[in-house]
């Protein structure tokens, strides 16, 4: 399984799940209600489990849900009617950090428990099944070079500025020339970071490989810790990189947002009262389950 300490499957669904939350729609609860089915599909992609491995898996998963409703959910609406309260005088850049830093802490603490999950459910996986494993990890470093690194300047650049205009589109609706020129144009200073994730992931994924190969008595230790120090491996390069398409991309969505028209204000308030409805909506059983065992 892509499963084994900080690893992209535990970030993958991590943020699989923010981004279900956070995109504001009823369709998110019927997705929601039913993730473990698509974390279920995404584990399938690196290896068959047996049934008693499925049955382990399956209940650590359920743990795992249980916990994200009682405990993350109430958080995510907490700073979304932060945010709400934000737009009223105009968002600075601090209030825009503040937001993006409580979404990444809800990753991280998504992270952690899926990366304990999966390591427990791996404790079991045959050396036949490691390899399909790292068979599959190994396609898909291949796969994202041939679809990704191939890109030209124009196509990569084009595409962040599609991504943000997406996300723009989807707070704001209906963009006006000016700030798809602003778009276009900050997606231009952006450091194209495709080639340096592929390098860093090849490295890492070299040590991982050496650790699952090796199998120690202490592997599921080893993961972990290649997982809690994946951060402080990474080149100059490449952190210098992403800590500086930060700081464009939200400078970008504060300017957009504090210059949004009237109909782009409804629109916004519009999508964030989406998303306290849907959290709400996906507390409600949660809340009647407490209420009847307090009784």
């Amino acid at each position: 399984m892509r499963c084994l300490a900080r690893l992209g499957t535990a970030r993958l669904v991590a943020g699989c799940l923010v981004v279900v939350v956070l995109t504001g729609c009823s369709a998110n609860r019927f997705i929601y209600n039913r993730a473990d089915t698509f974390v279920r599909w995404i584990i399938d992609d690196y290896v068959d489990l047996n049934r008693d491995q499925q049955v382990a898996f399956d209940t650590h998963l359920q743990q795992f849900f249980d916990w994200h409703r009682r405990d993350e959910l109430p958080q995510y609406r907490q700073f979304i009617v932060s945010s709400r309260h934000a737009l009223g005088d105009g968002v600075t850049l601090q209030e825009a950090v503040a937001i993006s830093e409580s979404i990444e802490a809800a990753a991280d603490r998504m992270q952690i428990r899926l990366v304990d999950l999966l390591l427990l459910s791996a404790e079991d996986l045959s050396d036949r099944q490691i390899q399909d494993f790292l068979t599959e990890v190994d396609r898909q470093q291949e796969d994202y070079a041939t679809k990704r690194l191939t890109r030209d300047e124009q196509t990569y650049y084009q595409d962040s500025s599609d991504s943000l205009a997406g996300l723009a589109k989807r707070l704001m609706g209906r963009l006006s020339k000016a700030q798809k020129a602003l778009i276009e144009a900050e997606a231009i200073k952006l450091t194209r970071l495709d080639h340096l994730w592929h390098r860093d992931r090849a490295v890492w994924g070299a040590k991982l490989r050496a650790i699952l190969e090796r199998k120690a008595p202490d592997w599921q230790s080893q993961v972990r810790f290649l997982g809690d120090t994946r951060s402080q491996a990474r080149t100059p390069e490449y952190i210098e990189g992403i800590e500086r398409n930060g700081d464009i991309i939200l400078a970008l969505l504060v300017d957009l947002i504090n210059t949004r028209t009237e109909r782009q204000d409804k629109h916004l308030q519009r999508f964030l009262s989406g998303l306290i409805n849907d959290i709400d909506a996906l507390l409600v059983p949660d809340l009647a389950e407490r209420l009847v065992l307090e009784q």
